[in-house]
């Protein structure tokens, strides 16, 4: 469906695309037949009031999220980094053992199992069935359901309300911001605190970051839009922190609108301060992503077509989300990749969306023997390296700039 009028501030109009992607499928439809899929429009407007980014297609919720291919708990460096994230926020707002943590988007629970560590009474929220389940039957209690202000006002009456509402990588696939945002209102407590991790648009500019475009992602965030935004509702953003992961992320704090859990103080300001000043030149920026994607495709096909030409034999390594978007974008099909490799047993014996391009456990390395393998989750490119010494060709890292790899 067509998006006209901004998801964020809900008054201002979208502008022509911006970024304009070849139409794609959706890049979590992972099927165990290579049969056609539906495609959509893959285009990012900014809303001209506001200045928040987004995509002007709108898919049905039902259809991206109540079965999810994707689980945190299988990647070791998501199990890290949601530890760290849990014990900085016990620490940094001094919670004391069996305050209460709802996560919303809560997947298989592993955000939560750091919080259940430290002695916090947790419950989760997701719509994805297959994870709730998976998430129930490891101890963590969650939810199947969606997330609404309506469905916060029911879980407040049974549940109460939360000291911390967490929210990551949720805020941009939300088709009505304001309802969510309502939502955590309503069931955070008084003094409590909600934190939210989301890409941040400036770094996808910034280092090429494309292929984290696709359409469950209907919102690329920039922090300057979000504070009026809160402030609409009567919730202060007061706290942001600049985030490694995915590239590049923030996570965001915001509080019921006078609280007093604790005022900002300078550190907070000008993390603030110093992340808002990008966003003046975000227009241009993204101007430069446009090139910085022309030149990068031209780049790795290079390189692709002179290892074809050699004869030689190439495979991908990782099915993110993100790779459908890197592969249509860059115009790469079955006829480069003979095959892809997944650690994550939910997508292994399935197809790359749209591209009959199988997806393989990664003993199929072994099995194979491709020449070159392109690391299409290339955020985790060292770690891949480093787990697979036996493989002798070369490792090809499209993102944020090409590398060629020989060990």
């Amino acid at each position: 469906m067509r998006v006209t009028t901004c998801r964020l501030c809900k008054t201002g109009h979208l502008s022509e695309p911006k970024l304009s992607f070849p139409p794609t499928p959706l890049a979590n439809e992972f099927l165990k037949e290579p049969v056609p899929q539906d495609v959509f429009p893959l285009l990012v407007a900014v809303c001209e009031a506001c200045g928040h980014y987004q995509l002007t297609e709108s898919i049905d919720p039902e259809r991206l999220f109540t079965t999810y291919s994707y689980a945190a708990g299988h990647s070791a460096a998501n199990i890290a980094h949601f530890e760290e994230a849990a014990n900085h926020q016990v620490e940094k707002f001094g919670l004391p053992k069996g305050s209460k943590i709802l996560d919303i988007a809560s997947n298989d629970g592993t955000l939560l199992k750091a919080f259940k560590k430290l002695g916090m009474e947790v419950l989760g929220i997701d719509p994805a069935q297959n994870l709730t389940s998976e998430a129930n039957a490891a101890g963590i209690p969650t939810l199947t359901d969606f997330f609404t202000a309506a469905k916060a006002e029911d879980m407040k009456k049974e549940y109460g309300v939360f000291d911390v509402v967490t929210a990551n990588n949720v805020f941009a696939h939300v088709p009505d911001l304001e309802d969510f945002a309502r939502g955590v209102k309503i069931i955070l407590a008084p003094n409590g605190v909600s934190s939210f991790e989301v890409s941040y648009f400036v770094d996808v500019c910034d280092k090429a970051l494309f292929d984290t475009i696709y359409h469950e992602h209907s919102s690329y965030h920039t922090l300057a839009p979000l504070i009026p935004f809160f402030k609409k509702l009567r919730m202060e953003f007061f706290d942001v922190e600049h985030l490694p992961n995915h590239g590049g992320s923030v996570r965001v704090y915001v509080r019921h609108e006078g609280a007093g859990v604790r005022s900002i103080d300078g550190g907070e300001a000008d993390r603030l301060t110093a992340l808002l000043f990008p966003e003046k030149t975000i227009e241009q920026k993204v101007e430069a992503l446009k090139e910085k994607i022309s030149h990068l495709r031209e780049e790795l096909s290079e390189k692709l077509h002179a290892l074809k030409m050699e004869g030689k034999a190439i495979a991908g390594y990782g099915a993110p989300a993100k790779a459908t978007t890197l592969l249509y974008t860059f115009g790469i099909d079955n006829s480069v990749i003979d095959f892809v490799v997944e650690d994550a047993p939910l997508k292994q014996g399935t197809y790359m969306p749209g591209l009959a391009i199988p997806i393989l456990p990664s003993s199929a390395i072994a099995e194979r023997h491709p020449d070159a393998l392109l690391v299409l989750a290339w955020n985790f490119a060292e770690s891949i390296i480093e787990n697979n010494p036996g493989f002798k060709g070369v490792w090809i890292v499209p993102l944020p700039e090409l590398r060629m790899i020989q060990p």
